[in-house]
């Protein structure tokens, strides 16, 4: 296991080893790529719209809780209903869209200002030298900027002329402009733009944030980020007076009910006590009658002071039944709050003026939480006892009401029963003046009240003081252009790394040696590089110090550790999935290696389809293995020695045979081999491939051992699977994997496996001793070899 896991983790360093040599081989992309993607995004920040951000500061005053249920001093007390929660619900009212409608509204901001600065296009506000009011918008023509040439008294859109002040029809519909006089950067040529109302109010409320930076004060920040800095001021500055004005309209509902009511009852009064005092002048003038006498006077003063006690307690009455009218409608119905004018408790006028208060909380509260939370739960909780209170407080007060009612009423009777002893025409004087004494006092009274009610009303202030007002900071804060660079940076990076993996992962032809080895479980006993001669594909000579040829000859050493009888007598025999994957080459190159290293060989050319070792020995005899075999030639006649090698032999293929499968599984194909032994230590048989014909399945019980060639970026990526196959079942003896036509310039694991890290050094192509010319310098690499590798699993 531990032999397991060392060969995983050499793996692993090997594989980033050979990422990292790939992507530094091409470095080039990188580099075009970052250069690009820097030069792209500084143009791409040319174009965008700077966004400005502006603040404003507010402090909430917090307000006394006199009152409460048992539930809420447990919260108070714990901290999660208090001043905190209140400035939270605050947060969320200055962002609700009520709020931003008004304010979009009132400022016009569903039109937007611009003009062109080079490629930028930059948004104004104040700066605009027009103001533009859409009557009747036109459909199409919202989100689509318009050119607008400011003239004296005019402005043209799009060709079209529009006299300031007077509406005119337009591109963007009927519309209204205004010349702002007051403009000190003027704009000849802007840009306008309609957005969708909605669209609008969206925006700005998106663009709008609420904090609070210290939990235990009260005070809220404003932060908005707009492309004109003078609009993020304008709107922060309309939020905060609206939120105020806002504020002040429910704080002073009572008193402006209250006013109402009082209004209403001084216009009916009023219009009474005319008809009354008519009524007094016709009665004098038609019965001759200037003034009353002195018993009559103190009877109607004191019948005055009388029914002005009982006008009192009839409207402090009539005010109760209207507070139980408010108590018992529910909660979404109450349109109008009820008056408290004329009420003389103290204790009831502070209970409903509780009772306001909790239920505007509730109000704003139920915009920001579920109805059925904790906080809800608490309001409602405190609602109800303080209604509790007020019903109780109000049956108290109505039974002292109507007592002091009757008491009223008893003693105008025995006044009324005193004042029928008066003359008649008196007496009719005496009812009439009284109805008038009657009207005037209810006027003077409600006079008062109004005025009462008008003092309350103005000396209501918000809960809300500015710190600072709104100010947009001059630097903006987007783009943020290190951030832009930074994205650069990482496309210029990533594309190319993402392009190389794709083409790689695309790619279906073999081109790193993990691909085999993750996919079959032959073992490789060898890599060839690609050759660079293009006179003799025999690389092998006894002088030879090139790469390939250290390769070949590393090779030769494998198979000779690899001789599985430890005789020296072998048949090797080379195939391959495909034409073209090089079994020649390998063919020629390891025989000739094998014989200089004074090994008998001999090559059979027995790719009868498609032969191609006699052109690279430039054997142009006739005869060859297919006379042979049809009985046409013998053994010594067709066995050719290959020039500038003592020890090897080469037997060529000969003419092509329109039957090669059946003349090779012939006893003379057995009896070739049992003599070849005979003459020779190693017999290789360069045989077709596997994927197209079935002549090396047929050869394979005559050989020892078995070189499946596979070519880099050549071999399918869909042959290894046919190869694991052939080895699983052992359709060829000691078969083993030859990597061949290594692309140096092409990404491969050239340090993996072999461990060319290791070992002597290879750094020139040594030529000496066969045409004097200077060592030529190739790498600075060096090399070394292992007999062979199997993948950690086996």
């Amino acid at each position: 296991m531990t032999s397991i896991g060392q060969s995983e983790n050499q793996f692993g360093q090997e594989y980033i080893k050979f990422l990292t040599t790939k992507y530094l081989r091409n470095w080039y992309w990188f580099a075009l790529t970052l250069v690009i993607s820097i030069v792209g995004m500084f143009g791409y920040l040319t174009t965008l719209k700077y966004s400005f951000s502006a603040q404003a500061s507010i402090l909430i005053k917090e307000e006394d809780n006199m009152s409460g249920s048992s539930k809420q001093a447990l919260m108070d007390e714990l901290d999660m209903f208090g001043s905190k929660k209140q400035v939270e619900n605050e947060m969320e009212v200055l962002k609700s869209r009520k709020l931003a409608e008004k304010v979009v509204d009132d400022l016009g901001l569903d039109i937007v200002y611009s003009y062109k600065e080079r490629w930028r296009v930059r948004d104004i506000y104040r700066d605009s030298p027009i103001i533009v009011k859409v009557l009747k918008p036109i459909d199409a023509a919202y989100d689509i900027p318009f050119n607008v040439v400011v003239d004296p008294g005019k402005a043209v859109i799009d060709g079209v002329s529009c006299p300031f002040g007077k509406a005119a029809q337009s591109p963007l519909g009927l519309i209204l402009i205004t010349k702002r006089d007051s403009v000190t950067v003027p704009h000849k040529d802007i840009i306008v733009t309609m957005q969708h109302r909605e669209g609008a109010i969206k925006s700005f409320i998106k663009s709008l944030r609420v904090s609070q930076p210290n939990k235990s004060a009260s005070v809220l920040f404003l932060t908005m980020e707009d492309t004109a800095p003078d609009r993020a001021e304008a709107y922060l500055d309309r939020l905060i007076y609206f939120y105020e004005l806002s504020s002040l309209q429910d704080k002073n509902k009572v008193a402006a009910n209250t006013l109402r009511f009082v209004e209403d009852r001084l216009g009916i009064i009023s219009r009474e006590l005319t008809s009354v005092e008519g009524d007094i002048q016709r009665y004098k003038t038609n019965s001759g009658i200037v003034d009353l006498s002195s018993e009559s006077a103190l009877f109607l003063d004191k019948v005055k002071e009388n029914d002005t006690q009982l006008s009192q307690v009839n409207i402090q009455l009539g005010t109760l039944r209207e507070i139980e009218t408010y108590l018992a409608s529910k909660s979404g119905n109450r349109t109008v709050s009820p008056s408290t004018v004329g009420l003389e408790s103290p204790t009831l006028t502070g209970l409903i003026g509780n009772l306001f208060e909790l239920e505007g909380k509730r109000e704003t509260l139920i915009r920001t939480v579920p109805e059925k939370s904790i906080p809800i739960e608490t309001i409602d909780d405190q609602i109800r006892t303080t209604k509790r209170n007020i019903a109780d407080n109000i049956q108290t007060l109505r039974s002292i009401l109507l007592s002091t009612q009757k008491n009223l009423q008893a003693t105008n009777k025995r006044i009324e029963s005193t004042i029928r002893t008066i003359p008649q025409k008196e007496r009719q004087l005496l009812d009439i003046s009284r109805q008038a004494s009657i009207k005037g006092n209810l006027y003077t009274y409600l006079l008062q009240k109004r005025e009462e009610t008008a003092m309350s009303f103005a000396s209501t202030v918000s809960d809300l003081r500015v710190i600072d007002d709104a100010k947009a900071d001059p630097q903006p804060v987007k783009p943020v252009k290190r951030n832009y660079y930074l994205v650069a940076l990482l496309i210029g990076l990533f594309l190319p790394v993402l392009v190389l993996w794709l083409i790689d992962y695309f790619n279906n032809k073999i081109s790193r040696k993990t691909q085999i080895e993750d996919a079959t479980n032959a073992p490789i006993i060898g890599e060839v590089i690609q050759s660079d001669s293009t006179e003799s594909p025999l690389e092998i000579t006894p002088k030879s110090r090139s790469l390939l040829s250290e390769q070949i000859r590393a090779l030769r050493t494998n198979i000779q550790f690899f001789n599985p009888n430890g005789g020296t007598k072998q048949t090797i025999l080379i195939t391959s999935s495909i034409s073209g994957e090089g079994k020649s080459f390998i063919s020629l190159n390891l025989a000739a290696s094998l014989a200089i290293a004074d090994k008998k060989v001999v090559m059979l050319e027995l790719d009868m389809r498609k032969p191609k070792l006699h052109r690279y020995i430039k054997e142009t005899s006739p005869q060859g293995l297919s006379s042979y075999l049809s009985g046409q030639a013998t053994m010594d006649e067709i066995i050719k020695p290959v020039p500038g090698y003592t020890n090897l032999f080469f037997i060529p293929c000969g003419i092509l045979p329109p039957n090669p499968s059946e003349l090779i599984s012939g006893d003379k194909m057995r009896y070739l081999f049992e003599n070849l032994h005979e003459h020779f230590d190693v017999v290789i048989a360069d045989t077709p491939p596997v994927g197209m014909v079935t002549d090396a399945n047929i050869l394979a019980k005559y050989a020892s051992m078995t070189l499946y060639i596979v070519r880099h970026l050549y071999t399918g990526k869909g042959f290894l699977k046919n190869i694991n196959t052939l080895y699983v079942e052992k359709r060829f003896p000691n078969m083993c994997l030859v990597i061949n036509g290594i692309d140096m310039k092409k990404d491969y694991e050239y340090n993996y496996g072999y461990g060319y890290d290791a070992g002597y050094g290879y750094m020139y192509r040594s030529t000496y001793g066969e045409d004097g010319v200077k060592p030529e310098k190739v790498s600075n690499k060096s090399f070394g070899f292992n007999f062979w590798h199997r993948k950690s699993s086996m």
